[in-house]
């Protein structure tokens, strides 16, 4: 039987086997979800301002707070008060969190590589620029 909704029942689709694959890979590194995603952020720019990773991820302070504080506890991350401000709580990798950070940043490129198998450069462009035009029509809503 044909969906009334075939983009909705696509970008469901699309969203759940790429969560799929991504979460079967993150599982043996002993992640909650999200970590990934903030390990990302901070072995793409280290020691920033814990509100820089609410925009960057766009999730609430809580959230971040609370997975923060996880990683500190299992040693991925330290934090310490900017000099500057001291209401600013700036996060950094540890040395074990750069390990795992690497290897997150591993599994999200085989992922990519997956995902985009047997694609052209021009396939995957025109892929990304349709995307980029329905977020732009559904953020306008």
């Amino acid at each position: 039987m044909e969906t009334n909704f075939p983009i909705e029942k696509a970008i469901i689709s699309l969203i759940n086997c790429y969560k799929n694959l991504v979460t079967k890979k993150m599982r043996p590194l002993g992640l909650y979800p999200g970590q990934d995603l903030i390990l990302l952020e901070l072995l793409k720019e280290d020691r920033i301002a814990q509100n820089q990773l609410v925009i960057a991820l766009c999730v609430d302070h809580s959230t971040i707070a609370k997975s923060i504080s996880r990683m500190l506890k299992s040693g991925l991350v330290r934090t310490e008060k900017s000099t500057k401000d001291k209401r600013i709580t700036l996060v950094s990798l540890t040395p074990k969190g750069t390990s795992l950070a690497k290897q997150v940043e591993e599994v999200w490129q085989e992922a990519e590589q997956n995902a985009t198998a047997d694609m052209s450069d021009e396939e995957q462009r025109l892929f990304i620029e349709m995307i980029e035009h329905i977020i732009k029509n559904l953020n306008q809503k």
